[in-house]
C-alpha cells in the first residue's frame, strides 16, 4: 500500500476531470503513488489517479504533495505572509497554480487585457492603501493564459507624484520606505541576498528573500521609485529571463493576430494593453505592449528608469531605445526603423504581418477628438458610451505622445491606433491625411 500524506485544513475545491465533468470535494489525502482520496459535502469519500483531473488541479496536487513530503518547506506560513502584505495574495503555499483571473478578483484588481497569450490586471491606489505598513501607488499582476507568474508592487516613485510635490523631500521618503520594508521582511523571513533581475540598462539590483518557490524581490532605486516583485524561483535563478520563442513560433503567433474584417479593416489583436495610470509614462507603456507582444517580459516602471523619464513623464526616444536595445537582442529580435510618416501603403506593409508599429508624434486635442469622434461614427456609438476624457496631457494639450499603430483599411484610407491609456483607447481609427505632419523621428519596429 502506498505511504500517505494526511492533509489537514484543507478547503473545498471544485475539481475538474480531463472530460470536463466537475465535482466539489475537500482533499482527505494524498499519496505517494500519485492518487488522492476526495470527500464530498455530504460525506463520500473517493480515491483517484491525480491523472484523472485537468492541468490545473494535477498542479495542485503535485504541490500538496510536494509540500507534505519536503523537509525544507519554509517555517513561515501563507497566512503569515498574507498578514505581512495586508493582502490575500496567497490561499495556500503555491500562488502559481492559481488562476490570473482568481488572483485578480482577490486582490481587487481591474482586468487590464486578456489575449491568446497573457493575462494580466492594474490598479492605481495613488498612495490610499498600504502595504507592510507604506503607501503604495500602483500594483500589477500578470499570467499566462491560465495561472499567474508575476505580482509587482509599486510605493513611492517620481512617476506617480501628485503635482507640486516637494521632490527632495520625496528622494528622502523613497529611501525611507525601502529601508523600513527590508527591515519588515528581513524580520520575517531572515536575511535576504544581493541579486539583480535584467539585462544591459535594464538590470536591476534587488535584495532577494526565497519562500517556497517564490522569489520577493525588493528593489530600491535611488532616487527614482521602492518596489517589491514576486515572481517563480527558477525565473529570479535566471535573472528574470523566460523561455525564448523561436522565430518560427514568433511568426506564426504574430501572423495568427492579423484579423481581416468584412469591411476591409485588417486589424492586429492580442496585443496586451498597459495603462500607463495618471503619468506621462505613454513611452515606457507602449514599449512594454510591444516586447510583451513579441514574448519579452517589461515592465514601464523599470523601462522608465532606464530610459531617465524624467519626473511625472516624459522620455526621449534615443534613450529607451537605447534602454531596450540588450534585452530585444537577448532573445534574438530586431529593433527596426520604418519611416516617419505613416501612409496605408507602409504601414500595410508591417501589419500584414503581424507588426505593430510604434509612432512617435505630436498630439494635438484637435487629433485626439478627430480620432474619438471618427471611431464613434464608424462604430455607431455615441461618444459618452465609449469615451471618457482620458485625463492625460497627451489627450488634452500640445504634447510629444507615442501610441502603437495596429490597423489599416486601404478603401477608407483609415489608420487604426492604440494608446496606452486603458481598455478603451484599444482601438481607434484616425484618418491618415490627419496624421501627416505631425510625426516626431523614425517609426519603430521589434522583429524576429
Amino acid at each position: 500500500m502506498a505511504a500517505a500524506v494526511f492533509v489537514s485544513g484543507s478547503y473545498g475545491r471544485t475539481w475538474t476531470s480531463t472530460q470536463g465533468k466537475k465535482v466539489v470535494a475537500d482533499v482527505r489525502k494524498v499519496n505517494s503513488d500519485r492518487t488522492v482520496e476526495l470527500v464530498t459535502g455530504r460525506g463520500k469519500s473517493f480515491s483517484v489517479p491525480f491523472s484523472t483531473f485537468s492541468e490545473a488541479d494535477v498542479r495542485y496536487l503535485e504541490n500538496l504533495l510536494a509540500e507534505k513530503n519536503s523537509d525544507s518547506l519554509h517555517p513561515v506560513s501563507w497566512e503569515k505572509m498574507n498578514r505581512l502584505f495586508d493582502l490575500p495574495i496567497w490561499q495556500d503555499t503555491n500562488l502559481w497554480d492559481d488562476p490570473t483571473a482568481a488572483v485578480g478578483k482577490r486582490l481587487e484588481l481591474k482586468k487590464e487585457s486578456k489575449t491568446s497569450f497573457m493575462e494580466n490586471y492594474r490598479s492605481y491606489p495613488q498612495g490610499q492603501a498600504s502595504i507592510i505598513d507604506q503607501p503604495v501607488y500602483a500594483l500589477a499582476l500578470y499570467g499566462d493564459t491560465d495561472f499567474a507568474n508575476s505580482l509587482s508592487m509599486f510605493f513611492l516613485n517620481l512617476g506617480d507624484i501628485p503635482p507640486n510635490t516637494n521632490t527632495e523631500k520625496l528622494i528622502e521618503q523613497i529611501e525611507e520606505c525601502g529601508e523600513y520594508m527590508e527591515m519588515q521582511l528581513e524580520r520575517l523571513l531572515g536575511s535576504p541576498e544581493r541579486d539583480s533581475i535584467g539585462t544591459g540598462d535594464l538590470r536591476e539590483k534587488v535584495w532577494r528573500w526565497d519562500w517556497n518557490g517564490h522569489a520577493i524581490l525588493l528593489s530600491i532605486q535611488k532616487d527614482k521609485y521602492t518596489a517589491i516583485r514576486i515572481m517563480p524561483l527558477d525565473q529570479a535563478e535566471k535573472g528574470g529571463k523566460t523561455a525564448r520563442l523561436s522565430d518560427a513560433e514568433l511568426k506564426q503567433r504574430m501572423s495568427s493576430c492579423v484579423e481581416r474584417r468584412a469591411n476591409g479593416d485588417v486589424i492586429i489583436t492580442n496585443i496586451p494593453m498597459i495603462d500607463q495610470g495618471p503619468k506621462g509614462y505613454c513611452s515606457p507603456a507602449t514599449w512594454e505592449r510591444y516586447l510583451r507582444f513579441v514574448d519579452i517580459p517589461a515592465d514601464m516602471y523599470l523601462l522608465a528608469l532606464a530610459a531617465n523619464t524624467g519626473i511625472g513623464g516624459g522620455t526621449y526616444s534615443e534613450n529607451i531605445i537605447k534602454a531596450t536595445s540588450n534585452i530585444i537582442s537577448s532573445y534574438g529580435r530586431k529593433l527596426g526603423k520604418v519611416g516617419e510618416t505613416p501612409t496605408v501603403d507602409k504601414i500595410s506593409l508591417y501589419i500584414d504581418k503581424g507588426l505593430p508599429v510604434m509612432w512617435t508624434f505630436l498630439s494635438t486635442p484637435q487629433f485626439q477628438r478627430e480620432a474619438t469622434l471618427n471611431t464613434a461614427k464608424r462604430n455607431g456609438w455615441k461618444v459618452e458610451q465609449k469615451y471618457n476624457n482620458s485625463g492625460q496631457n497627451e489627450d488634452t494639450s500640445v504634447s510629444g505622445h507615442i501610441c502603437l499603430i495596429i490597423g489599416y483599411n486601404e478603401t477608407t484610407g483609415e489608420i487604426a491606433i492604440s494608446d496606452s491609456w486603458g481598455p478603451a483607447y484599444t482601438e481607434r481609427w484616425v484618418a491618415a491625411k490627419a496624421m501627416r505632419g505631425l510625426s516626431y523621428g523614425t517609426m519603430n519596429i521589434i522583429k524576429w
